[in-house]
């Protein structure tokens, strides 16, 4: 037998190996890539400087709001840890928390889908289809939701963010871009397109919002509006197309001309027609005064907490409040001590309606769940 041939029937089984796996992967693929109609915005005027995220799925949604406290040794665990059956299999990154933090969190404490830090820093993620992580052996990787968590943990202004990205990526199978913004009322798009790093920070983010497709794609389809380049008049009233990016750039333009007498309520009044229909929570950040606003789709009563009411220190271990709590107001007295056992719960409620396939619900499911809930066990104060 030629050395070719030999060679074809060694490939051969790979090749179909890694086939069969990416098929059973779809469903995994598909449910990641469903969750298409988040949206971020930023407005800075009159002193207050807010952040509003929308998060959408098409399962149903826990959370938590939670207090992470500074001063809590931690480490990193990768896309690829999870994926392995056997066991982690990159080196961990270690760090210290510098900064406390509000978040929310799908899928337990350390996971956030977004929050911002008691310095006045804010991250969070949406889905964008055309995403591909670098694969860079120089960098350190970080799994997605834990990434969020360090970078608020670490960082106090967006340039330090951006900085990191030449030492620490993300990593993970949601398709995902992030906005950054901090209480000097800087602001960034980063995103990962065909392996690289794209940022998009100062001149180049002359519109402080972000949807589902790349930042320079919104760009380029808002030039065809009146009032940046074109003549089209953006119509919050035609559905007939994703226009969020347009009408959240309008509504923006709005509130500096109109003045609203609340920006918070005007922020909740922009984050409600960017809804599509499956909304699971709106929350709007209010960097120079640590406040988190937000309400549920279970519990649409509005609710609000302040971090700087909180022992930060981590003598007080992390507080958390359930999101759905059908309660009104301030809720800073109604969260409680995080304990493992919470832990354990909330990843479990998270996962119960995902579906990733017939072999990966056997395999997959079972080693996220248990490595989602390990993850805390071994984080102690300095």
């Amino acid at each position: 037998m030629s050395p070719s041939l030999q060679n074809q029937k060694i490939f051969l089984p790979g090749i179909l190996l890694k086939l069969f796996l990416f098929a059973m992967m779809i469903p995994a693929l598909i449910w990641s890539a469903e969750r298409h109609s988040c949206s971020t915005f930023m407005i800075n005027q009159n002193d207050t400087l807010l952040v509003g995220p929308n998060l959408d799925d098409y399962i149903d949604v826990s959370g938590l709001a939670v207090i992470n406290p500074r001063g809590i040794s931690k480490h990193s665990i990768t896309w690829d840890d999870f994926k392995s059956v056997f066991g982690r299999s990159k080196p961990k990154l270690n760090w210290t928390s510098k900064y406390a933090s509000l978040t929310n969190n799908m899928f337990g404490k350390e996971f956030p889908d977004g929050g911002m830090n008691e310095a006045g820093l804010y991250i969070g993620e949406m889905t964008m289809f055309a995403t591909k992580y670098p694969k860079d052996e120089s960098l350190a990787e970080i799994y997605h939701h834990l990434w969020m968590q360090y970078i608020l943990d670490q960082y106090r202004p967006v340039d330090e963010v951006i900085a990191d990205l030449n030492k620490v990526i993300p990593s993970g199978h949601c398709l995902w871009h992030f906005f950054v913004a901090d209480r000097s009322g800087n602001s960034a798009v980063i995103e990962f397109i065909d392996g690289q790093t794209i940022v998009h920070a100062g001149k180049d983010m002359p519109v402080k919002a972000l949807c589902n497709r790349s930042y320079k794609r919104e760009l380029d389809s808002l030039r065809l509006y009146e009032g940046f380049g074109g003549t089209r008049a953006i119509n919050l009233a035609d559905t007939s197309v994703d226009r969020r990016f347009a009408w959240a750039y309008k509504m923006i333009a709005d509130a500096q001309v109109n003045k609203p007498a609340s920006l918070v309520s005007h922020s909740f009044s922009i984050l409600n027609p960017l809804d599509l229909g499956n909304n699971k929570w709106s929350v709007v950040c209010d960097l120079k005064n640590s406040r988190m606003y937000f309400h549920t789709y279970l519990s649409r009563k509005m609710k609000w907490v302040d971090l700087k009411y909180f022992d930060l220190s981590g003598n007080s271990p992390a507080m958390v409040f359930d999101i759905h709590t059908d309660v009104s107001n301030n809720v800073t007295k109604s969260f409680i001590p995080y304990t493992e056992e919470m832990q354990a719960e909330y990843v479990l409620k998270a996962w119960e309606p995902i579906d990733t396939g017939f072999i990966w619900n056997l395999i997959f499911k079972p080693v996220m769940i248990r490595r989602l809930r390990e993850y805390i066990s071994d984080f102690k104060k300095i």
